[in-house]
């Protein structure tokens, strides 16, 4: 994950926020769908896979709009701006066993908040990456959020990670050889893939771009 920092309340949702009788299903989607798209850069708030307000298959928006908080045990907070997140399409129809994100979440609903959370920093910095493409936590929630209730291990999804890993360790390998084996510049060199990494591109945040900060970071403590 990467952490999203909250904008502002689109003013369609706040207006209708005063409609008498207003619920989420009748709210501007499209609006706030395209709020979130904006604020996160493109990325979907749990795998940080692309996100888009481009239709699908089945001619559904390719980004859901995700309650971090179900609206089902908190229906006071469906309208609230800061309880949304953009989310992919979860693997639907792929089979019970492939969703992810707030699909594979959506069966834990009605018993289940979740630790692990985009908007919070701390616990941003509590996720971890191996190289077979793995994300866990040494916190026992944190990681049973990210195993159980979010599925982010799904295989396809880890392998799209392992292979990002590898082609990060190829590219870090690299620099030593352009540097010829100077620290300083390998340092400079690995600094600069961070911050593209963590840079935007026509608004857009690289997929996967939580794990190559995390990798490019264990790199720099190295120096």
């Amino acid at each position: 994950m990467k952490f999203i920092e909250k904008g502002a309340e689109p003013s369609a949702l706040r207006e209708y926020n005063t409609t008498p009788g207003a619920v989420f299903d009748n709210c501007p989607k499209s609006v706030v769908r395209d709020a979130l798209l904006q604020e996160q850069g493109f990325i979907c708030a749990y795998c940080m896979q692309r996100i888009s307000a481009d239709l699908n298959a089945s001619y559904k928006p390719k980004t859901e709009i995700e309650h971090f908080k179900s609206q089902r045990r908190y229906p006071d907070l469906q309208l609230r701006y800061g309880n949304m997140l953009g989310g992919c399409n979860g693997n639907v129809g792929k089979g019970k066993h492939k969703l992810i994100c707030d699909k594979s979440k959506s069966r834990f609903d009605d018993r289940h908040d979740l630790t692990v959370e985009p908007q919070n920093q701390d616990r941003i910095k509590q996720i971890k990456y191996t190289r077979s493409g793995e994300i866990f936590s040494d916190i026992d929630t944190v990681n049973d959020d990210l195993n159980e209730v979010l599925n982010l291990n799904e295989q396809d999804l880890k392998e799209h990670r392992a292979n990002l890993y590898k082609s990060l360790k190829a590219k870090i390998k690299n620099f030593w050889g352009i540097a010829k084996g100077n620290k300083t510049k390998v340092k400079a060199l690995i600094f600069e893939e961070h911050k593209r990494w963590n840079s935007r591109t026509d608004n857009k945040f690289m997929p996967l771009c939580g794990m190559a900060l995390y990798v490019l970071e264990r790199e720099l403590e190295k120096f």
